[in-house]
């Protein structure tokens, strides 16, 4: 018999789009899964559905599993879900996207073309509404590129249960930039990836309705702390090009910046002040170097006025 892939998905106040995630789980053309459907403190009738659901769709070979998580925050619902797998492979998915019908199928077979892998990375579609498009994707196993781009976002990959377990699952002390945190610590402890290219496994929805699309204050800051606990993650770790990838992370604090600028729009003076200090802080880090003295103001001005790609100079700068 093939092995089970588990999936665990976050719920909260999703009970009018979990019935398209879920039937895209039910639709996978690979057998045997195991769902597992985490409410984190609903205040619509979203448990009600993952009921619903179950009673709908459970079968010998798709099992479907309803937690309760009280601790506020989707880390906190995947960890959860991340304790109760019993599977060697799992995945983690959202409560608002859509799998494709071979999601599944292509993950398992690449597992077991490729048995040394501990993650197989994929491409994804993204929905904005009014057009789909291919999410940017870098083939590498380079922390780098993921500190850059964001190689490793929740719905591109599968990983092994043990890894997921190693690196501590997610990080529950902020909500902003979790599966890139996440990311960076599996790319800190395995190299052992391989990738899908085409075609994408799954179809992003972006909407506002998430603390990544959050332009005030309080999603700022929670991106910040992103920043600040990944580079001790990074500081703890024993890689050996741990001080250029803090550097890359005081980077990506410089463009936060210029995403503060650029995105207030409202003209909040204390939300322009936090931009400032987080800018001021990047520029007189001890680990900043006198290129990076120079890049940052360009940056800043080239970001803040809606450029992109300055990444890629990054990566040519910091060392």
């Amino acid at each position: 018999m093939r092995e089970v892939m588990s999936i665990v998905i976050p719920v909260y106040n999703r009970a009018a789009e979990l019935p398209r995630t879920v039937a895209s789980v039910v639709a996978q053309d690979y057998r045997p899964l195991r769902l597992i459907l985490v409410d984190n403190n609903s205040t619509d009738n979203s448990l009600d559905v993952c009921r619903n659901l179950r009673e709908q769709y459970q079968d010998d070979l798709l099992r479907i599993d309803i937690m309760q998580q009280t601790r506020p925050g989707a880390s906190a619902a995947r960890n959860l879900g991340l304790e109760h797998v019993d599977s060697r492979y799992m995945m983690f998915f959202d409560s608002d996207d859509e799998m494709h019908h071979d999601t599944v199928s292509r993950y398992m077979q690449a597992f077991a073309s490729h048995p040394e892998a501990d993650i197989i990375g994929a491409t994804i579609y993204f929905d904005d509404g009014k057009k789909r498009y291919t999410a940017k994707a870098v083939f590498t196993s380079e922390p780098e590129a993921h500190i850059i781009h964001g190689t490793l976002s929740t719905q591109r990959f599968a990983a092994s249960t043990q890894l997921f377990r190693k690196v501590g699952g997610w990080q529950e002390e902020y909500n902003g930039w979790l599966d890139w945190n996440l990311g960076v610590r599996l790319l800190l402890h395995t190299d052992k990836i391989h990738w899908l290219h085409e075609p994408p496994v799954a179809t992003v929805y972006l909407h506002p309705n998430s603390i990544t699309g959050r332009n005030d204050l309080k999603g700022y800051k929670q991106f910040y702390k992103a920043l600040q606990h990944t580079r001790r993650d990074i500081a703890n770790s024993t890689h050996p090009r741990r001080l250029r990838l803090e550097r890359l992370v005081i980077y990506r604090q410089a463009l936060l910046a210029a995403r503060i600028m650029k995105e207030n729009t409202c003209n909040d003076e204390k939300l322009a002040q936090f931009g400032r200090d987080i800018f001021d802080e990047a520029m007189n880090d001890k680990l900043t170097t006198t290129a990076m003295r120079w890049f940052f103001p360009l940056c800043l001005q080239y970001a803040s006025r809606g450029g992109r790609g300055s990444g890629t100079i990054a990566q040519w700068i910091i060392r």
